[in-house]
């Protein structure tokens, strides 16, 4: 049976201060719609929403966004196997629609089968109470709110309570987002949603496709590092065990804003951080992903041998050649010199090259790469001198080994 919900306020608000539902006008005739999800959530708990916006259509999804985006100028993306329609506007923003649905899972981890159904049976189908409230944009009861999974006392209980006592059986994915979302919302596990999590976590697969991307998305937020306590106390074991663990979890993005700081994606960087070596190797995410997670565990071990050098030039001859990743862990692992290697040495540019040397009368060849590297470290250490000075060291430098 659907609810409907008495004080929407909050919700309306939100929708009139959004700059693509306040202008939204759902066609004459056209299905019910209603906005369902996060949006709704977030708008209920007073906190900011990404830029993500879903609605629920009663009917034809497909069609009715290729007729907004008639109206409105929009872009629409359609999937005919799940009903589903992305409308996408020229400044960035998005609105997906969805055809009002049932689902059913042939085997856990599965992509679902899906059947046409009602509104009350799209908000069964989904993760949790909190996210199974909807707000009817159009049709009967325009303006309220639907609640019949009791969403509304969990958000005021704070508490993350799956819909269905098999939710995680059918999609291991959903223990990754409850850790996520509990962390980001400060909210608790009630008691049979933690029982089936510990059931879950105890077996999952990070090799699967839709558990890699929640993890992904999980490693992508600043509280990751309380997802993953989270996960721990319902023991999870492949988080990174290290005790620095949170801190250096919480210490990228601070390290990623430093001046002149390379830009690797910061959830490669959690996943080697924030999971063991041997789980993050396994975990289903790109390639180029893992290799990212290998080599900020490599730079925090050079953190140590960093600390002990004194002069730029061997700081510099420590970080050259290094990648963005190494470089970003070195920092986490707490050699600062790292932070002003980026802002005043990385890019230092000695007044001679490699062009000077050859009209001195140098051959070109290894004794000039020599040369200028000699040059770079005394520029470095602050006694390179003036053009003439360094040519001069250059060229003794590349005649010594004649």
């Amino acid at each position: 049976m659907i609810v409907h919900a008495p004080d929407a306020s909050a919700v309306q608000m939100w929708v009139a201060h959004d700059f693509v539902l306040s202008r939204l006008r759902i066609p004459e005739g056209a299905p019910d719609v209603s906005l369902v999800g996060g949006a709704v959530r977030d708008a209920l708990l007073g906190v900011t929403h990404g830029p993500d916006v879903d609605l629920v259509v009663e009917g034809d999804a497909i069609a009715l966004a290729r007729e907004i985006g008639r109206r409105l100028g929009g872009r629409v993306v359609a999937h005919d196997h799940f009903g589903t329609a992305r409308l996408m506007f020229a400044h960035g923003r998005h609105v997906d629609l969805v055809s009002a649905r049932r689902e059913s899972y042939s085997a856990p981890g599965a992509l679902p089968d899906v059947q046409p159904g009602t509104l009350a049976d799209d908000l069964a189908r989904r993760d949790f109470t909190v996210n199974a409230i909807a707000y009817r944009l159009s049709g009967a009861g325009r303006g309220s709110l639907v609640d019949p999974h009791g969403g509304r006392d969990d958000l005021a209980a704070r508490t993350l309570r799956v819909i269905r006592p098999d939710s995680f059986e059918e999609d291991p994915s959903r223990v990754v987002r409850a850790l996520r979302y509990a962390s980001r919302l400060g909210f608790h596990l009630d008691a049979e949603t933690a029982t089936q999590a510990r059931v879950c976590l105890a077996t999952l697969n990070l090799a699967s496709s839709r558990v890699g991307d929640e993890l992904r998305r999980l490693l992508h937020e600043d509280s990751a590092a309380g997802a993953l306590d989270i996960a721990c106390a319902l023991g999870a074991d492949w988080p990174n065990p290290d005790d620095q663990r949170g801190d250096r979890l919480g210490a990228v993005p601070g390290a990623l804003a430093r001046p002149g700081a390379p830009a690797p994606p910061s959830w490669a960087l959690g996943l080697g951080l924030g999971l063991t070596p041997e789980r993050a190797a396994t975990a289903a995410v790109p390639g180029w992903a893992r290799a990212v997670a290998l080599e900020v565990r490599t730079g925090v071990g050079l953190a140590t041998a960093l600390r002990s050098v004194s002069r730029p030039s061997e700081v510099d001859a420590m970080l050259r050649g290094r990648s963005a990743a190494e470089q970003v862990g070195a920092l986490i692992g707490g050699a600062e010199v790292v932070a002003q290697w980026w802002e005043e040495w990385r890019d230092c540019t000695p007044e001679v090259g490699g062009a000077d040397l050859v009209a001195a009368g140098m051959a070109p060849g290894p004794a000039i790469g020599r040369a200028l590297r000699a040059v770079r470290c005394a520029v470095l250490d602050g006694h390179g001198g003036d053009r003439d000075a360094q040519l001069r060291l250059a060229l003794a430098v590349a005649r010594a080994r004649e």
